[in-house]
Order: C-alpha cells, then structure tokens, then sequence
C-alpha cells in the first residue's frame, strides 16, 4: 500500500516536472518569437523611413533647374564672391564700362519685356520685321530666366489661374521666397500639366494653324533649343569683347558688370513683379486694387517699386487688361516698354498695338468702386427694409398706441411708414414736445420742411427706426421708395451680372 502512494507520488512529480519544463519551454519560444517579430518589424520600419529619405533626396534632386541654379544663383553668387575677394568695386571703375553697363542692361530688358511678355506672351502687337524677332529672341536669353516658349507659356497660366496654389506657376499664396525664386529652382510636381500646357499654347503640329501661326511656333522651338548657345554669348562672350576693344576696360570686368551683374539686375526687376506686386503684407508699395480685388495683383503706386520693376508694377491694370501694350493708361505712368513700343510704331516696325480702349477701363473702374461701395455698405445698419417691414391696419396701430405697455414710446408716420422714435426722443434737437405733438400721426411734411427740414444724416437715422408700414390702402409713396433705396442695388448687380455674361473677366474682353 505503501510502495503503491509512493510510486503514485513519484509518478505525479515526475509529471509535474515535465510540464515546467514544457511550460517554460513554451514560454520561451514565445517570447523568442514575439522578440524576433519585434526586431523584424523594427527592421522593415526603419527600411520603409530609409526608402522613404532616399526617394526624397532622388525626388529633390530630379526636380531641380539645373539651368536655373546656374543662371540665378551660381554665377551671380560666384561673381559677388570674386568682387569681394579681390576687392572689386560693385560698381565699373572705368566710366566707359559703367555707361556700357547702363545702356546693355536697358537693351537685353526691353528685349525681355517687350518680346518675351508683351509680343509672344500677350500679342500685344504685330510686326513682320524678322530682325525685331530675333532681337527679342536672342538678347531676352541674356537674362537667364528661360525660353520663350517655357516663360510665356509659364507667364499665360499665371494669368489663367491667379492664385491657384496648384496650377499658378508662381503663386504668391506659396510664399514671397517661392514666387520669386522657388519657381524657378524646383520642377512643379504637375509637370506634365505644364508640358501639356506649353504644348497647347504653342503646338507645333496643328492643322488648325494658320502658316504665320505655324512659323513662329517653330521659330519659338529653334530658340528653345539654342537658348543656352545665345545666354552664353550675350552675357558672357559679347559683353567681354564689346568691355575689352570698346571700353578699353579688362575682359574679366566685361563678363562681371555687364555680363553677370546686369543678368542679376535685370531677373530682380523681372521676378519682383510676380513676387513684390502680388504681396499685400507690405504695406509700403501702397498697394491698389482700383479694377478688381478678388486676386492678389494689385498696383503698386511707390515709385521706387516702379522703377524697380522697370514700371511693371501696375499688375492690377495688366491682369485686367493683359493684352493692353501699356502698363497702366496714364500718360504720367513710368513705363519704357511702353515708350520702346511706341517709338517703334511711329517707325512702322510694329503694328496692331493693342490699346484697352478708355470707356472699359472707366467701366471696370466705377464697377470696382460700386463693388467695394456696396461691400462697405452691407457692414452698416441701414435700418429693416422696407420691402420686409410687416404691413399695420390703422386700427392695429391706434392699438398699439393705446396699449398701456407703450405708453412712455413716440410712434410718427413718415410716407406710411411707422417709426418708433423713442431711443432719439431725448436727443431730438427740435425738443421732445415738438415730437410729442406728433405721436400717432402723419409728420411726413413736418418731417421734409414744413417744420424743419432736415438732413441726409437725419433719414438715414430715421430709417434705422422702422418698425412697419402703415397700409392704408396708399402704397404707391412706399413702392417708390423701395424702387429707391433697394432698386439701386438690385441695378447695379444686374449690371455686374450682365458683364459678367457677356465677359466672364476683363481679360477676355
């Protein structure tokens, strides 16, 4: 019996045993795999960030202008170092280089602004002088911003799409360090958007072209593809030569001042257009929007900024009137575009200039100054309209006059309509009696000088204290001031409507 519970014993230990053992077993092979899953998805986590930074860097990388990284940043930047290194003055010594540097900078910018934006960008004119498009083409390379065909197209969908923070090329929503500069450095992300755009603005195989369409389309593609050979010879080789025989100057000095330097002068002037002319932080451009405010172009009327931007700063009058070969319609507005394209179709090289003419840009102006009007007037308390105030029986108003809960109120009719007049009672400068003479009756004449008559500022104040109309059966006085006080509204935003119909913007107009 003994040996039996011993044996039985023995025999439950053992079994015992041999589950720690399995159970720790087990529990070690758990946690052995739970560590090992960790680390494997540790491992794969880690694998996924480095990808994930090594797709960037080749995103960053693959998106970069190279062309533009050198033009805008490394040769300017290359030569302010060589200035300051060897102690170079930042303006030519040599009077003959400077005066060659004022007259290059003034060619190689009309060449952008005449050419580049105003003839291939917004047919602003025509001409059939085949010299004046190769001026255009090349000397507007010397300011290393990009071909005409990549620039105007870029420059139309920035007029197309103002603002879009996807679309607009150089939107200042983006920041005033990406419209000026960011643009240009880094490819969009929709860059087959733009190649799609490029290529319907300037196809080159198209049936519906006519064959002066067809030409110039194929001459913007030949400049396209030699851009680089004419920015090289007209910033550097051309300068440095004309600095060295001409000016007697050194050629190192030709390829800084009007070489380099003035390409940096000229892209400041033209980039601050889409950067400075489209910042409404800067109060100090004394910013207008004298045509339309519902996008960020705006004139800038510092005459500073005017120069700056070789008198493109009216970006309020272009993005309304694009096609316009002016910067602004005033005489006195500083604009050498506008003089260059004058001088040059009193001369018969040009012809067709597009003029906005004066009655739409007095209309776009007066429908601005209602907009902003009409803006400024909704803020304000004009008093219950009257097409709203409720219709009141005589019987129901003498009711309400002798209710005793309005005993201490001064109600007047004034052109049938009912005022309670009790807040102005004490500041009434007539005195209150000659009000309470009044309570419950018709003050109409009193009101508009049978008594006194009074101001403008007094029936805008009176309006305020409408409460009803009194319907005795004559309401042709109460429709015409309606037609009156809300008819004019109603006019000018079916005006608006109207043009909006018949252009959906001034540009296409």
């Amino acid at each position: 019996m003994d040996n039996t519970v011993i044996n039985n014993n023995g025999q439950l230990k053992a079994r015992i045993q041999k589950r720690k053992v399995v159970s720790n077993n087990t529990q070690s092979t758990s946690i052995s795999n739970s560590t090992s899953n960790f680390i494997n998805q540790a491992s794969k986590l880690k694998n996924t960030r480095i990808n994930e930074i090594k797709k960037q860097k080749q995103d960053f990388i693959t998106r970069i202008n190279y062309n533009h990284l050198l033009t805008t940043v490394m040769l300017p930047l290359i030569t302010l170092v060589y200035i300051f290194y060897k102690k170079e003055s930042i303006v030519p010594e040599n009077q003959s280089t400077l005066y060659f540097l004022c007259v290059y900078y003034n060619f190689t910018l009309l060449s952008f602004t005449a050419g580049y934006h105003k003839y291939f960008s917004h047919n602003s004119f025509k001409t059939s002088w085949s010299l004046l498009k190769y001026y255009f083409a090349i000397f507007g390379s010397s300011c290393g911003l990009g071909s005409i065909r990549w620039w105007a197209s870029l420059h139309r969908a920035h007029h197309h799409f103002t603002d879009d923070t996807e679309k607009d090329p150089y939107s200042i929503k983006r920041g005033l360090i990406f419209s000026h500069y960011g643009w240009l450095l880094k490819k969009p992300k929709i860059d087959k958007f733009y190649k799609d755009f490029i290529e319907s603005e300037f196809p080159l195989n198209s049936l519906d072209l006519s064959d002066d369409e067809q030409n110039l389309n194929h001459f913007l593609l030949w400049q396209q593809k030699t851009y680089l050979i004419w920015f090289f010879i007209t910033s550097i080789i051309l300068p440095a030569l004309i600095t060295k025989y001409i000016c007697y100057d050194t050629f190192i000095h030709g390829i800084i001042y009007p070489g380099i330097l003035r390409m940096f002068l000229c892209q400041q002037s033209l980039l601050s257009t889409e950067s400075l002319c489209h910042l409404k932080k800067i109060q100090v451009l004394i910013p207008t929007q004298p045509f339309n405010d519902k996008n960020s172009s705006q004139n800038c009327n510092n005459p500073l900024i005017s120069f700056l931007t070789y008198g493109q700063s009216h970006q309020n009058y272009h993005h309304e009137f694009p096609h316009d070969y002016r910067c602004d319609d005033s005489y006195l507005t500083y604009d050498p575009t506008k003089w260059f394209l004058y001088t040059l179709e009193q001369f018969g090289l040009i012809d067709e200039v597009c003029r906005t003419p004066n009655n739409l840009v007095v209309q776009l102006k007066l429908q601005q100054q209602q907009h902003t009007i009409n803006r400024i007037k909704s803020q304000l308390n004009w008093g219950t309209p009257i097409s709203k105030l409720p219709k009141i029986k005589p019987s129901d108003f003498k009711r309400i006059i002798s209710n005793s809960k309005n005993k201490d109120r001064l109600y007047i009719v004034i052109q049938n309509i009912i005022h309670d007049i009790t807040p102005f009672m004490d500041q009434h400068p007539g005195g209150i009696q000659l009000l309470k003479a009044s309570h419950g009756k018709d003050a109409t004449k009193a009101f508009y000088g049978g008594v006194y008559g009074h101001s403008t500022a007094a029936i805008n104040l009176l309006a305020t204290m409408r409460i009803g109309i009194l319907d005795n059966g004559n309401e042709e006085e109460v429709w015409k001031r309606v037609f009156k006080e809300e008819g004019e509204l109603d006019d000018t935003n079916n005006s608006r409507n109207n043009q909006g119909q018949q252009y959906s913007t001034a540009e296409a107009a």
